[in-house]
């Protein structure tokens, strides 16, 4: 399959979410960054598709999710989603690398309203890893 064919064409190609279940890791990772541009905004009829599938390519994701994050020209609403709606999806242990940048958003003064709900999704992804964290070590030390 050709890997144009995993992007969306509009907000309305449910298919492509579909071809994407079917899609190889090498395949996402050269479409990854388009694929993420997709869940900038979940209200959109194919991101609420596409965000379940994600998870799935984690590794091949990583890489641009961390572009987005580092890069402060990219839209906070967009870092938002991807905070709030697609990391807590993935395995904790693959998160470790973006723990800065989420810290950073975390410790921002917020300077508009998006901005406030980008600090609020990291504080409560923070909140989310530690507490995960916290029980992961619970639970081998119990066991």
């Amino acid at each position: 399959m050709n890997e144009q064919k995993l992007i969306p064409k509009d907000k309305f190609d449910l298919d492509a979410a579909k071809r994407l279940l079917e899609a190889t890791p090498e395949q996402v990772s050269v479409v990854a960054f388009s694929l993420l541009e997709w869940i900038a905004d979940m209200n959109w009829p194919v991101a609420l598709e596409i965000i379940h599938v994600l998870p799935k390519f984690h590794k091949e994701l990583l890489p641009s999710i961390e572009q987005i994050l580092i890069n402060p020209k990219n839209d906070a609403i967009w870092k938002y989603w991807i905070i709030s709606q697609l990391l807590i999806q993935f395995p904790k242990e693959s998160l470790i690398k973006l723990l800065p940048a989420i810290q950073k958003y975390a410790d921002n003064v917020p300077n508009n309203e998006d901005e406030e709900d980008l600090k609020e999704s990291a504080l409560d992804f923070l909140d989310w890893y530690n507490k995960k964290e916290h029980s992961s070590i619970t639970n081998s030390t119990t066991a």
